[in-house]
C-alpha cells in the first residue's frame, strides 16, 4: 500500500516518481485492467486477489473525476499529459485519500487511486484473499 509500484513506472494517473496505489471497484474490472498490462502468462499464473478495506469515514472523503469533465484526450494510449497532470496535481494536494477515476476500458466504471501520503490512508488495509487464477479463455481475447 506504499504506491511503490506505480512510483517506479508511472501510470495513466501519475508520473514516474509519484507514489499512488491503483485499485478497482470490482474484481471483474480489476481483471480487465490487469489483462491490459500483462506481457506474458507468468503474471497471469502468479496473481492474487487482494481485498482492500476502506473505512466508511475514509470513503466519504473521496473525490471523483467523472468522464464528462475530461477532454477526449484522456483516453489516449499510451496515457498522455491530460490524466498524468491531473493525477499528479491531486497527489501533491493531498486533498483526499481517494480519487475515483473512470476506467478507460469501461468509462462507466471507476478505478480507485489511493494517495499513500494522505493521513487517512493509514486506515486502509489490504489482505490477500486467495490465489487468483485467470480463466484460460481470457487468453483468446488478447
Amino acid at each position: 500500500m506504499s504506491g511503490g509500484g506505480a512510483k517506479s513506472t508511472g501510470g495513466r494517473w501519475n508520473s514516474k516518481g509519484m507514489p499512488v496505489v491503483y485499485a478497482a471497484t470490482s474484481i471483474a474490472l480489476a481483471t480487465l485492467e490487469t489483462l491490459t498490462r500483462v506481457g506474458d502468462n507468468t503474471t497471469m499464473r502468479n496473481a492474487f486477489l487482494i481485498r482492500i478495506a476502506i473505512p466508511g469515514a475514509v470513503w466519504r472523503k473521496r473525490e471523483i473525476i467523472a468522464p464528462a469533465v475530461l477532454p477526449p484526450t484522456w483516453l489516449a494510449e499510451p496515457p498522455g499529459a491530460t490524466t498524468i497532470d491531473l493525477g499528479d496535481k491531486w497527489l501533491r494536494s493531498v486533498s483526499a485519500p481517494l480519487l475515483l477515476v473512470p476506467s478507460v476500458i469501461i468509462p462507466e466504471e471507476f478505478n480507485v487511486l489511493i494517495n499513500p501520503a494522505h493521513r487517512s490512508s493509514g486506515q486502509i488495509t489490504a489482505e490477500v484473499v486467495r490465489q487468483y487464477i485467470y480463466d484460460p479463455r481470457l487468453k483468446k481475447c488478447r
